[in-house]
């Protein structure tokens, strides 16, 4: 994740479309000046949390899509260790909560999210949430001999741009800095069922039948 700044000037709000302007025209990856060092350059963090109290703080979204999450198991194995088939009750409970590229903790409150989320929802129609849990039981038929689980792909989105950071007076001896290259996911509460949950079993091993049916 980079971050970028400009030469001092003053902060005026009139120079707000200029200094968006010349952050596309340069591109979403605007580089560090070559002489700044670590000491002159605050971190992506310190960025975001200044915008609590910064004059500026704007989210500029440049791509916004839907996907599936990666499978994995919710809820317990349920092992079926009698002669015939037999139905197992499965209860689980799958807590998806939002994230984002540059690992820096997002609450509902953080004012760098809020920004997000209005922008992003205003230029692409979808509401955000910053965790969602859903929470379910499951009557499955299990095989004799068999082990039975749940396994789910959670409905998600993501979207990305750039945050565009103004200060009344010098931060790091600049008026004005860009977050680049940000992404946020999240749960997709305006779409839940574009997700899938799904019944797998599987013949039990002599461990599986070692530990679960004596």
């Amino acid at each position: 994740m980079e971050t970028s700044r400009r030469m001092s000037r003053s902060p005026l709000r009139t120079l707000r479309s200029a200094g968006a302007a010349s952050a596309l025209a340069l591109g979403v990856s605007l580089l560090v000046a070559p002489q700044a060092s670590a000491a002159d350059t605050p971190t992506t963090k310190e960025l975001l949390d200044a915008c609590s109290w910064a004059d500026l703080c704007e989210f500029h979204p440049q791509s916004y899509w839907t996907y599936t999450g990666p499978n994995h198991q919710v809820g317990s194995t349920a092992y079926n260790c009698a002669s015939q088939t037999n139905q197992h009750r499965i209860d689980w409970s799958d807590t998806t909560s939002a994230a984002n590229s540059v690992g820096v903790s997002i609450s509902v409150s953080a004012k760098f999210w809020v920004a997000f989320e209005a922008e992003v929802t205003a230029s692409y129609g979808h509401t955000w949430t910053t965790s969602h849990t859903d929470a379910q039981s499951e009557t499955v038929n299990i095989p004799s001999g068999y082990k039975g689980w749940i396994e789910r792909g959670t409905a998600k989105q993501q979207a990305k741009g750039w945050y565009e950071i103004h200060f009344g007076k010098r931060y790091y001896d600049h008026y004005i800095w860009y977050v680049n290259d940000y992404a946020a996911s999240g749960f997709n509460k305006d779409n839940p069922n574009s997700g899938y949950v799904n019944f797998k079993d599987a013949p039990m091993s002599a461990a599986d039948r070692s530990a679960h049916c004596n």
